[in-house]
């Protein structure tokens, strides 16, 4: 290929001079000094003649640039703005080699000449650097898409955990997201959002949100989750870097090996300095390995060491917000073993740039664990005021069931919901469904439970769930141990008022011989059975067992629901009840009180209050105050002979005894209705004897 220097040598100088040194001497040598308007002229064409010279030298550098680095399979820019830049500079020579009287008589076209080609080489630079900009934008993009694909595959991503990803077909009816119902939870996202953009050194670095099923977490995190990636507010200091959905629906989403990888991927994406530093360390095949090790190879040191990088290139870095939704939805508990990695993990690095939002049901052990940290926020959604659950749950219902807005229906179904957004979408899902005067219909018979068949459909979302917490806490269990477990659960369930897991296992496990009523057994089976139902259940500040909702307590005691988890009230009441005789016989005994002289009113007695205390303990004041609720509802049977003998023996050799504990526990007007109901119950049983 031909090529040009248009470096102006000593020839080409004395070329474009030479007109000028002619001109001089002809005015020496004539004597006679120009005209102004000559003069002028002159110094135009000295002007344009200077023009013509730079746009030579800047032209011809620029040429050898672009002959430089063009090849003849060159972008078209290139080879365009190389053809411009070829084409004016022979033009421009054309004008530094004129004559001096054209140049002299055409000054002013030969100006606008120089002027156009000046714009034309302009232009054609601007196309230029345009289409590069373009070329190079097009290779960075396949690069970003190489470096994503490269992760992908080898991180094994779950896309269906991301809350972008649009469910469709089946994916629908197996799971649902939604954000919260505009008006509702303002309190509560209020502080994830202020939390979530506070830049100060004393912000934690995970905001752990639990609460029951069914409260409304996963909403919570959908709407957070869309509020810093799709929704962002300018005095956000945020955006969201990464997600991950649980769910137990999906082979993905319930289990543990897919969080990291994914969320991390997700922050690959928003964060190239951290793409780069995890796609250089190369340690993929931690993805085959434990929470603790994905955290630290996949996450804690390629963040911490694109974040040294980052520093160097910016003053302020992008800082980004992790949100892990549902964690109780990953299977074998790995929810639990993956949320103690990451909050130790946050506790002993810091991470800066990073906070984590998490949400799951409660569970104990980490409550404990996480209360000993020094940087923590908890959030419990059972303590936030019922009144504003309340008001949250009926403007849910009022938009969900326009009908019943400022009707008494409307009273009714906050308190059905009882706190609970799964009720309350379970029942707009399943009213909806029906004309505004068959809801009305409908909402009537479920409210009073007259209709079973059709609170029957208004329940399934809750049987589900349910029936799944449920075998996931049993499932490992067989024969007697299984039997057990669940005669603990029943006895939650059962009991006339709530009680703890002591007085639970007192009531299940016999006296053993030789020991005395106050040597408690092991509540260790109890304990367990708690904290594998803590979706369910949760222990009060006395540490008395108690249900989120009373929905679990019915799903339990309906044989067609809970099927092979079915509590047989009738029959645990039995049971129950012979337990109670039980630790009556081994408990009450003459002046348990050690009432040192019955000369004294207990008023007088300053220490017989922690007398009674020690010598009644919790599970024998429950029998003492709850044998015949149990007694009562109970089913009769033929078998119940064993049982009035129990009874006899009881009121011939204790019934004093028990009075005696009865007025000590302040509670002496209950004796009597109680003889009452168990004279009811044994008359009914000798009815019922001598008939058969």
């Amino acid at each position: 290929m031909r090529r040009f220097s248009y470096r102006l040598n000593q020839t080409t100088h004395r070329q474009v001079l030479q007109p000028f040194k002619k001109a001089k001497t002809i005015l020496q040598l004539l004597k006679v000094r120009p005209s102004l308007p000559f003069h002028f002229k002159l110094m135009a064409v000295k002007e344009n003649m200077d023009a013509v010279e730079r746009r030579i030298a800047s032209t011809g550098a620029q040429l050898a640039i672009v002959e430089k680095a063009y090849d003849d399979e060159g972008d078209q820019w290139m080879k365009q703005f190389k053809n411009t830049l070829e084409s004016e500079m022979v033009n421009l020579v054309r004008l530094s080699k004129e004559w001096l009287i054209r140049k002299v008589a055409d000054h002013e076209n030969e100006k606008g000449e120089i002027a156009a080609i000046f714009e034309r080489v302009n232009e054609a630079r601007i196309l230029f650097e345009l289409g590069t900009g373009i070329a190079v934008f097009k290779i960075v993009d396949v690069i970003q898409n190489d470096l994503k694909h490269f992760l992908g595959e080898h991180l094994k991503v779950s896309h269906i955990a991301d809350h972008k990803y649009h469910l469709a077909g089946e994916e629908v009816e197996k799971l649902h997201r939604d954000v919260c119902t505009p008006g509702t939870r303002v309190r509560i996202l209020d502080n994830i959002v202020k939390w979530a953009n506070d830049t100060s050194p004393e912000s934690q670095g995970i905001f752990w949100l639990f609460g029951p099923a069914g409260s409304g977490k996963s909403s919570i995190a959908y709407t957070i989750a869309r509020r810093f990636e799709l929704t962002c507010d300018v005095a956000d200091t945020i955006t969201l870097g990464g997600n991950f959905f649980c769910s137990r629906q999906f082979n993905d989403t319930r289990s543990v090996a897919h969080i990291v990888r994914t969320i991390v991927y997700h922050l690959s994406l928003k964060c190239e300095a951290f793409a780069n530093v995890l796609r250089r360390s190369g340690k993929f095949d931690t993805i085959y390995q434990g929470p603790r090790a994905q955290l630290r190879h996949l996450l804690v040191e390629p963040w911490i060491e694109s974040q040294s990088i980052v520093r160097k290139d910016s003053t302020t870095a992008p800082r980004y917000l992790i949100v892990i939704d549902a964690l109780d939805e990953v299977e074998n508990k790995g929810g639990s073993e993956f949320l103690r990695a990451l909050l130790n993990v946050i506790n002993e690095n810091h991470l800066p740039e990073l906070k984590f939002f998490v949400t799951s049901r409660s569970d104990p052990d980490l409550v404990a664990h996480v209360n000993s940290f020094e940087r923590k926020q908890l959030y419990r959604l059972q303590d936030v005021e019922k009144e504003e659950v309340e008001a949250d749950i009926e403007t849910y219902l009022a938009t969900n069931l326009p009908h019943f807005v400022g009707q008494d229906e409307m009273n009714g179904l906050v308190k059905f919901a009882a706190g609970l957004f799964i009720c309350a979408a379970t029942l707009a899902k399943y009213l909806t469904r029906h004309t505004p005067p068959e809801q009305s219909e409908l909402l009537e018979n479920l409210l009073h439970q007259a209709d079973l068949e059709t609170s029957l459909d208004a329940t399934h979302l809750l049987d589900t769930l349910y029936r799944q917490i449920l075998s996931e806490a049993f499932g490992s269990f067989k024969g007697a141990i299984l039997k057990k477990r669940l005669a603990t659960l029943y006895t939650f369930l059962c009991t006339a008022e709530r009680t703890s897991t002591s007085t639970v296992t007192t009531l299940l496990i016999p006296q053993q011989p030789g020991k005395t009523p106050s040597a408690l057994p092991s509540t260790s089976v109890a304990d367990d059975v708690l904290s594998r139902l803590c979706a369910v259940l949760y222990c009060d500040n006395l540490c008395n067992i108690l249900s989120y909702h009373k929905s679990f307590p019915d799903f339990m005691f309906d044989q067609h629901r809970s099927k092979e988890y079915w509590c047989n009230q009738a029959a645990h009441h039995r049971d129950l009840t012979e337990a109670c005789f039980r630790v009556m016989k081994t408990g009450l005994r003459f002046n348990i009180a050690d009432i040192p002289s019955s000369f004294i009113f207990d008023a007088e007695d300053d220490e017989l209050p922690s007398r009674v205390e020690r010598n009644i303990p919790p599970a024998l004041s429950y029998s003492s105050r709850n044998w015949s609720h149990h007694l009562s509802l109970m089913a009769s049977t033929t078998s119940d002979e064993p049982l009035l003998e129990t009874l006899a023996d009881f009121l011939r050799l204790r019934a004093l005894f028990w009075i005696e504990a009865m007025n000590l526990l302040k509670v002496p007007g209950l004796c009597d209705p109680m003889l009452r109901a168990a004279s009811q119950w044994a008359n009914e049983v000798s009815i019922v004897n001598w008939v058969l």
